[in-house]
């Protein structure tokens, strides 16, 4: 074999690893998080918290994705799952949030806000509960799960689809390399 083709082919397998990474990273993340995630609010555990993971808000109103996170985090806690709401995003999100739970019958005292959750690594970060319910979409939940499992946090997920999403696969396209660049943090910076 010359040293041209042996060159080909080693540039050739380098590029096949290099594209194949995101989608090996979430298969590894996904097959970790799948017996910590449930669909039933009955089926949960109780924790000490729900943390809620933040998305779009437009002026007050909730993006339909982050609607359906706080509603199903209220039905965790009207079932006594969770003692309290953790409302995680950037700070209009969070308020956003903890007001849209009061109005629909959470007590203020029974919701925390952080308004430094601007991701989902910061949102993990910022807990100060050890025990918690996450709450968002499934496509989402492995790698926040993992997120948190990397951190000693006790958590499991609950999926929060109510309505079908019209940028949906934007939404898992994004999330596949969130999961890769996870992975990378975790191998390069532990």
């Amino acid at each position: 074999m010359t040293l041209c083709k042996k060159g080909f082919i080693g540039a050739v397998t380098v590029i096949a690893i290099v594209l194949a990474m995101p989608f090996m990273a979430s298969l590894y993340v996904n097959l970790r998080a799948s017996s910590q995630i449930y669909t039933s609010v009955a089926d949960a555990p109780a924790k000490d918290a729900a943390l809620v993971l933040g998305a779009a808000v437009y002026g007050s109103r909730l993006s339909d994705i982050l609607r359906d996170r706080v509603d199903t985090a209220i039905e965790i806690y009207k079932a006594d799952k969770v003692k309290k709401l953790v409302m995680s995003g950037a700070p209009h999100e969070a308020k956003a949030m903890a007001n849209y739970a009061e109005k629909n019958g959470v007590p203020t005292d029974k919701i925390a806000e952080d308004p430094k959750g601007l991701d989902t690594a910061s949102s993990v970060k910022n807990l100060t509960a050890k025990s918690v319910v996450i709450v968002t979409q499934r496509y989402h939940l492995p790698r926040a799960l993992f997120l948190a499992g990397r951190s000693g946090i006790d958590a499991v997920g609950i999926v929060a689809d109510k309505h079908e999403y019209i940028k949906i696969y934007d939404f898992k396209k994004r999330e596949l390399f969130a999961t890769s660049k996870a992975i990378m943090d975790m191998l390069l910076f532990r």
